[in-house]
């Protein structure tokens, strides 16, 4: 799940020179534009029909009629056919899921409030049934995430790690607490409750209430 460099698709950052001076963003050429903007659009479309219909509806001839456009040009950006466009949109609901739970979590004065905004995030991905079921079952099985933490889980760990120091100097957690480890469990516990609540949506309220629990109880309070 790895997230884009911010750049967006119309400009594009050029390096420090030796004055260590930023140099301005320029725009990106009209093609180049052009080629990113398709690739967000047949990305897209896979993710609107498994959304609506499943993983398994979401077939080459249906992503391209969806995009506009070709099977030329889906394999002119994704030469591993199917399989490469799904993999990408597996990646971009991930950073989707990112960044709904940043937008909860900004709105959150306490700590643990903000930290509730990631398992919300997940529980309501999960609420779209087909869509829940490819981001927490089905795709990781596919593309092996599984094996290894994603860029999305890892940036969650990260901000779940700086959001417990932060508790932890307030005096709000014991000095004793092995912060990167209860990180680390509390990830699990937000993946657990996806997959969980896109087998069986009833478990969503009852999981998040859960997951609030374990981290008073971390608190104290």
């Amino acid at each position: 799940m790895n997230a884009d460099d911010g750049s967006g698709p119309s400009t594009a950052r050029r390096g420090e020179g030796e004055s260590g001076t930023q140099l301005a963003e320029l725009p990106l050429p009209l093609r180049k534009r052009q080629q990113l903007q398709t690739r967000h659009d047949l990305v897209r479309s896979a993710i609107d029909i498994i959304d609506a219909l499943g993983e398994k509806a979401a077939t080459i001839d249906r992503i391209t009629a969806r995009a506009g456009t070709s099977r030329a040009t889906l394999y002119a950006h994704f030469p591993g056919g199917r399989a490469d466009v799904l993999a990408e949109a597996y990646k971009r609901v991930g950073q989707d899921l990112i960044d709904a739970a940043e937008r909860d979590a900004a709105g959150q004065d306490d700590w643990i409030e903000k930290l509730c905004a990631y398992p919300r995030a997940m529980l309501g991905l999960a609420a779209r049934r087909e869509l829940g079921f490819f981001y927490n079952v089905s795709g990781p099985q596919h593309f092996g995430i599984g094996k290894r933490r994603g860029s999305a889980s890892q940036h969650t760990l990260d901000m779940f790690v700086g959001e417990l120091q932060q508790a932890q100097e307030r005096g709000e957690l014991r000095a004793d607490i092995d912060i990167e480890a209860v990180a680390g469990l509390l990830i699990g516990a937000i993946r657990e409750a996806g997959i969980d609540a896109a087998r069986e949506p009833a478990t969503a309220p009852r999981n998040l209430r859960a997951f609030r629990q374990l981290l008073q109880a971390v608190a104290g309070r």
